[in-house]
């Protein structure tokens, strides 16, 4: 038992100490200095993790700015993707604060080459849900004429526009914007040099339960390329719990805009960055 003691005791510092730190993980944890020394004893500066990624997009993922700065000035290349078909500015925007202006990834993507603007068409229309209109206050034909009136497709487009110019970089430029309020998908525009056009297909649905209205909304997005008919995007938001509206309850006809409009801005940020991160990986 005593030789057993001793033995642990003479190998517990060799177990304990620290493994050699290599320049993805230096790079990950934004150490400028070990980054340097390793480099400078013939570290790959294009290494790649299990994932494909770099030292520079592990250092642009983590907003370590320094580190991505230093990298850079070595030589690191930008272009570089990972298996996911991310390069660095991508893993940067895309990160858990990336999206946020004036964050350490802020100053991380302002350091990478900037993509150009991306010049989006949208085309947008509504017609009912899987939720029918049963309002408590009006009848359907009643309902269908409130609904336009509300417009939800051009409070979706808004609301996209909004978040763009105020929180999404500036990195899609809307060449054209059409809502036409009716029950049918509105004919695709083919504006010319644009990159893509999305169609929205905004789905409001109203249900009387108890003397309240249930509103619920979905929003079905297709991202094509103008000249190929193969989406880069098939995706619907609003529907679960946690992207959902949850059936808000209206205790009148009044309060269905408001409703509408709160829900159309709660989606504008998931919608823009599923297109933006469509229009990356194109």
């Amino acid at each position: 038992m005593r030789f057993c003691a001793v033995l642990l005791a003479a190998t517990f510092p060799i177990l304990a100490a620290d493994a050699p730190m290599d320049i993805l993980e230096a790079a990950r944890k934004g150490k400028t200095k070990e980054i340097e020394a390793l480099l400078n004893k013939g570290a790959d500066l294009e290494a790649r993790d299990r994932d494909g990624r770099t030292p520079l997009m592990l250092a642009a993922q983590a907003g370590r700015i320094a580190a991505v700065r230093l990298l850079l000035d070595k030589g690191a290349k930008t272009e570089t993707r990972d298996r996911r078909q991310w390069d660095a500015f991508m893993l940067a925007l895309l990160a858990p604060s990336g999206g946020v202006l004036r964050t350490t990834h802020g100053a991380v993507l302002k350091l990478l080459p900037q993509p150009e603007r991306f010049r989006l068409a949208i085309t947008a229309s509504w017609s009912p849900g899987i939720a029918f209109f049963s309002s408590c206050f009006m009848r359907p034909e009643e309902m269908t004429q409130h609904i336009r009136q509300i417009h939800p497709d051009g409070m979706v487009i808004e609301a996209l526009q909004y978040f763009a110019a105020a929180s999404g970089r500036d990195l899609i430029a809307f060449v054209s914007a059409d809502a036409r309020g009716t029950t049918e998908i509105s004919e695709r525009p083919t504006p010319k040099e644009i990159d893509a056009i999305l169609t929205l297909r905004v789905e409001p649905g109203v249900t009387c339960v108890q003397q309240v209205d249930q509103l619920s909304l979905l929003i079905q997005a297709t991202l094509n390329k103008p000249e190929d008919q193969t989406p880069l995007l098939e995706k619907t938001f609003g529907a679960g719990v946690r992207t959902g509206m949850r059936s808000l309850a209206a205790t009148n006809p009044n309060q269905h805009g408001p409703l509408y409009e709160s829900w159309a801005k709660s989606q504008a940020g998931p919608l823009y960055w599923a297109v933006l991160t469509a229009l990356l990986l194109r």
